[in-house]
């Protein structure tokens, strides 16, 4: 593995950023904790095929991007944080290319981001109860990307070359 990304890889990832920014600002999926958004879908394809550092620019930029776009720039640095660490994790765990070993990748990813959100929420909010309100969505929403990821992941593994 090269110690820098490729011409190749970094168009690769751009793209993917777009094409990621793209569904989670578009598709919205109704569920009893609000609506959620594909965004954790891409981030852990990206994550899963490639690397911990393209799951981590992916998540980083995906997150910061979107809240930008929809008008929130408080929320802007936390999901750069949250999303970033997120992808990281997933792409540092699942190394191993057993569906056992990225779904424990994944669940442990989407625990941060689950706290990562309660968190930002209580702080911007300055109330915990709001923090906890939103744990069912942020839930939700890392539940829809697990499946979608794991559904994907083996018909994108052979067409798209991450690292």
């Amino acid at each position: 593995m090269n110690k820098y990304f490729t011409t190749k890889t970094i168009t690769t990832l751009a793209v993917i950023t777009a094409l990621n920014l793209a569904l989670s600002y578009v598709v919205r999926i109704p569920t009893p904790g609000g609506y959620v958004n594909l965004v954790e879908a891409g981030i852990f394809l990206v994550a899963l095929l490639g690397s911990a550092r393209s799951g981590m620019i992916v998540g980083g930029l995906s997150g910061l991007l979107l809240d930008l776009l929809a008008g929130y720039a408080a929320w802007a640095p936390f999901s750069l944080v949250i999303h970033g660490l997120e992808g990281y994790l997933a792409g540092l765990i699942g190394t191993k290319k057993s569906v056992m070993s990225q779904t424990i990748a994944v669940i442990v990813a989407s625990f941060v981001m689950v706290v990562g959100y309660f968190f930002a929420t209580a702080f911007l909010s300055h109330s915990w109860a709001t923090g906890f309100a939103s744990i069912i969505g942020n839930i939700a929403q890392c539940a829809f990307g697990l499946i979608i990821a794991l559904v994907v992941r083996p018909a994108l593994s052979k067409r798209l070359a991450l690292n």
